[in-house]
């Protein structure tokens, strides 16, 4: 299973249904240069230091929220209740469409605000799954989302 087992059992309450787990990816390294570079003038440690750091940011979306959890040594939980979510998008560079790798951006309206989930596999798959779960949300809760006329 994943690295964050005990926490995510932890906070998931018995209503609450696990839906997948993400973090981020090392697949577009070996179509960037520069980063093929750092690799080999470092013997490596670039790598290993980049893959601990994508890694160790976690995003787990149950049915009533996004959880992300942070951290090496020590851990950072932090949560978005899906019915806040206002929006969310997908972002790919061209290294990123080969490697199939991109970043997701969630705005929400809690004290999170603007989320950028760092080089997730399938980027589209992930934010349309995403997008299902929060608007199935919203609309449990009966939640709608006002919008501004004004530019």
């Amino acid at each position: 299973m994943s690295l964050n087992d005990r926490i995510i059992q932890s906070i998931i309450d018995k209503d609450e249904t696990f839906i997948w787990e993400v973090t981020g990816s090392i697949r577009d390294v070996k179509f960037n240069l520069f980063y093929l570079f750092l690799t080999i003038i470092t013997c490596g440690i670039f790598l290993i230091a980049l893959r601990y750091n994508r890694i160790y940011h976690s995003y787990v979306l149950t049915s009533q929220r996004l959880v992300i959890i942070s951290g090496i040594f020590s851990k950072d939980v932090d949560e978005i209740e899906l019915f806040r979510i206002v929006d969310s998008s997908a972002s790919q560079s061209m290294i990123d469409v080969w490697a199939d790798v991109g970043d997701i951006y969630i705005n929400s309206t809690d004290k999170t605000g603007l989320l950028k989930m760092h080089k997730i596999r399938e980027p589209h798959k992930v934010r349309d799954s995403l997008r299902k779960q929060y608007m199935a949300a919203r609309q449990k809760k009966g939640t709608v989302i006002l919008e501004s006329l004004s530019s």
